[in-house]
Formats: structure tokens, sequence, C-alpha cells
């Protein structure tokens, strides 16, 4: 929390109650014009709802001594409620200023607001599903995860969406409810160091399964080092009609995304070589 800024919304606030509520000449003009006092009650509401999440953050931080530039979901819940309440305390403060007492509008827009409901369910949803995701312990910012088909790392849980990078680099968004509905599976939650790459691979380029895993941890030799060496198994998940569907896996010595990548990138390409090196020899005897 910077607290500069802290400091000025705190002065801001306490000179608007002090000209609204105990300066007599400001309390008298501001009261005479409709819009004055709308503006000047929006700015109180504004001006508490800010510097209350900002110290509900900080607190937060202090308490489980989380660093000054790091985010995690319960602070993006605060920041979504916060939001939330000065939009409500927003849209009060168009109906002020236009001379509209509030209480009797929503009464007479009972009916309307039940149909706004029905058409905005899925912003509801999504809002209600992102306030759940922020304070839950499913995943958060910076975990690795798999949600529906998207596979990447966490970088933002906002009002209405969830933030992935993935590991092309693409920022997919993914409507909160989308992910509240499907399976969620967390990599992160399980040991960080335990990297898997999925493929798949025609049956009529296989001959010996041990001798493909005894490629690709030949290939990764380069990569020795960061590999813990007991770590390499090859597992066959699903045979199908004509292709098997398998996992590699390895742990790595310590948690470091980018060797991830470079790793996973040239197991994908050590798969390549090999089926591509059988599918010659195949050609070759055919001739």
């Amino acid at each position: 929390m910077d607290k500069k800024w802290l400091l000025i919304n705190a002065l801001l606030l306490a000179g608007i109650i002090y000209l609204k509520y105990f300066n007599q000449m400001s309390n008298h003009f501001i009261y005479n014009y409709n819009f004055l006092k709308a503006v000047s009650s929006f700015l109180v509401f504004y001006l508490t709802i800010t510097m209350l999440s900002q110290i509900a953050k900080y607190v937060y931080s202090k308490k489980l001594r989380i660093p000054k530039d790091e985010k995690n979901n319960v602070y993006f819940g605060i920041e979504n409620i916060a939001r939330f309440t000065i939009g409500i305390g927003l849209f009060l403060f168009l109906l002020s200023a236009f001379g509209i007492d509030p209480r009797e509008f929503i009464t007479s827009m009972t009916i309307v607001a039940a149909a706004i409901a029905i058409l905005t369910k899925e912003y509801i949803v999504d809002y209600l599903s992102g306030l759940y995701l922020s304070f839950s312990d499913t995943f958060g910012v910076n975990d690795y995860v798999k949600i529906a088909d998207q596979k990447g790392k966490i970088v933002e849980i906002s009002m209405l969406k969830v933030k992935l990078l993935n590991d092309d680099d693409d920022l997919v968004i993914i409507p909160n409810s989308r992910v509240h509905y499907h399976e969620i599976i967390n990599y992160t939650k399980r040991d960080v160091r335990l990297m898997t790459v999925d493929f798949q691979i025609a049956l009529k380029y296989i001959s010996n399964i041990e001798q493909l895993e005894k490629e690709i941890i030949a290939s990764l030799r380069s990569f020795s080092k960061f590999i813990e060496p007991k770590s390499y198994n090859l597992k066959v998940v699903e045979m199908k009609t004509d292709y098997l569907e398998c996992k590699f896996q390895y742990t790595l010595i310590l948690a470091d995304m980018d060797m991830q990548k470079k790793i996973r990138k040239k197991t994908i390409r050590e798969v390549f070589n090999f089926i591509s090196s059988k599918k010659d020899s195949i050609i070759k005897e055919t001739e």
C-alpha cells in the first residue's frame, strides 16, 4: 500500500466531511443544490471505501508477511468487493444528481429490476463466481493450472474474468462462471518440480516402448544437471485402436519456469524425431 496516497485520501475525506457537515457556509450552499449534495455524498462514500480497501489489503499483507508487490486471491477479492460497492454508490449518486429518491426508484423498478437480473444473469454469475474464487484456495495467482481445455499460469482474478498465461505465452481470458463449472487441475498443489509432457504416438511407429523412453532420456542429457537422476518415467496412459496416449514425467532439482519450458520443448522435439525416424525406416522397407 502506498502510504502517500493513503494520506492524500484521508486528507481529502476529512476536508469534504468538514465542508459538508461542519462549515456553516459551505453546508448551507451544498444543501441548496441537489447536484452538489449528491457529489459530496458520493465523494465521501468513494474515499471511505477506497481507504478501507487499502487498509484491509495492508493489514492482510502484514499479517501473512506477503511481499509488497505480490498480489494473491484475497487481494483481488478485496478489490472486487470495493469496485462493486463503489459501482452501487455511483448508481445511487446518478439517481440523486437528477433529483430522484433512490428508495422510491428501487421500489417502483422492482419488476424492471427482475427483468434486468434475468438479462444480466451471466454477468451476475460471473461476478459471484469471481468472489468465490477470490477467497477460495482452489488456485491462486502464479499457480499453474488446467481449466477445461486451457493450461497455463494464473496471472489475474478479476470481477468477471480469470486471466491465464499459457505455454505459448498467449494471454487466455476465461469467464469466471466457466472456471467455476469446469474441472480444474491445479498442478502447483503437487510438487511444483514434477513436470509432465503428454503426447500421442501411432502404434505402427513403436516396436519397443522402453527404447522410446531411452531415446527421450538421452536427448535430455544436456539438461541432466537440472533434473533428478532417477525421476524419468514414461507411462502409457491409454491404448487406443491405432495409437497410444503417453505421459513422460521428470522432476526438476529446482522449480524454474524457463527451464520447464526448454525441457518440455526438447522432449516434444525428440518424440517428433523418433516418429520421423521410424516413418523413414517404414518407407525404406516398403520400397
